[in-house]
Order: C-alpha cells, then sequence, then structure tokens
C-alpha cells in the first residue's frame, strides 16, 4: 500500500510538472498571439491616419513649412495628423514597454514623428504643444530626446520625402 502511495504522489508530480509546461507553453502562444493582434491594430490605425493625410495633403504640406500662418480650418485638419501621430506613438512607447510591441515598429513611427517635428512647421507646433505639456510624458520625453540629438528646425526630412515638398506658387 505504501509503494501505490509514493507512485501516487510521483504520478501526481509529473502530471502537475506537465500542466505546468503546458501552462508556459499556453502562455508563450497567447503572448505571441497579442503581439500579432496589437501589430495588424497598429498597422490598421496608421493605413486610414495615412488615408486621412492623403485627402488633407495639402494642408499638411503646407503645416510642417508655414504653420503659424495658416488659415484656422486648414490648419486644425492638418493638426488633427499630428494629434493622432503623438496618440499612436504613445500607444506603441506603452505597448513595447510591456513586450507587446516589436521595436521596429516603435522605431519606424518614431522616427516619422520626430522627422515631421523637426521640420520648420512642425517645430513651432511641437514647443507650443510641449510647453502646455499636451502630449503625455513617454512621448515627450521620448521625442523631445530625439530632436535634442538633431539641428532643428531643418529641412532633411523633407528634403528626403519629395512629396512633403509645398506647392509651388
Amino acid at each position: 500500500m505504501e509503494l501505490l502511495a509514493i507512485w501516487g504522489e510521483f504520478l501526481g508530480g509529473v502530471g502537475v510538472i506537465i500542466s505546468l509546461v503546458f501552462l508556459g507553453m499556453q502562455t508563450r502562444t497567447s503572448n505571441r498571439l497579442a503581439l500579432a493582434a496589437s501589430q495588424r491594430e497598429q498597422r490598421h490605425i496608421w493605413q486610414d491616419m495615412m488615408f486621412y493625410m492623403g485627402e488633407h495633403s495639402s494642408e499638411y504640406r503646407e503645416f510642417i513649412h508655414n504653420y503659424e500662418d495658416m488659415a484656422p480650418d486648414r490648419k486644425a485638419k492638418a493638426v488633427m495628423v499630428f494629434f493622432a501621430m503623438g496618440n499612436q506613438l504613445d500607444m506603441l512607447i506603452k505597448l513595447h514597454a510591456e513586450g507587446l510591441e516589436t521595436e521596429d515598429n516603435l522605431r519606424y513611427v518614431m522616427d516619422a514623428f520626430v522627422g515631421h517635428m523637426s521640420t520648420p512647421g512642425g517645430y513651432r507646433f511641437w514647443k507650443a504643444m510641449s510647453d502646455i505639456d499636451l502630449y503625455g510624458d513617454d512621448v515627450l520625453n521620448a521625442v523631445n530626446g530625439r530632436l535634442e540629438k538633431l539641428n532643428v528646425p531643418n529641412d532633411e526630412f523633407v528634403n528626403s520625402a519629395s512629396w512633403l515638398k509645398p506647392d509651388k506658387r
């Protein structure tokens, strides 16, 4: 009887170990699925923003060159692009900190946002929004850290992306 009890305890322990291994595998799979879902959602949001930018490219391009002299309605359309970009960047920073977003995705959106904020109009807008802490601390710290390393405002971003140049008058 004692031998059966020992075997029962042994087999019960093996069952617990197998259950823990299975749980670990399931957790890992769940994390990968969550990461994939997050990336799909982020790409969808980014694509929606690209369509918006395409529909309002005149306002958007004018904004990064001539922020202060824009008509209020045109400026408001362009500002929505940068609010959306900043909001998405904030979410990506937070997801990345939790291990639910890749470094590559975060870098891509960060580079795009910082590039836009380094333009003459983008930089004036960024300084105005930073002064009132409009963006969250994560975005403010990350973007300000990157902008400090650049010579801003600059035209390098626009020169490398010719579609951002202003309309010829």
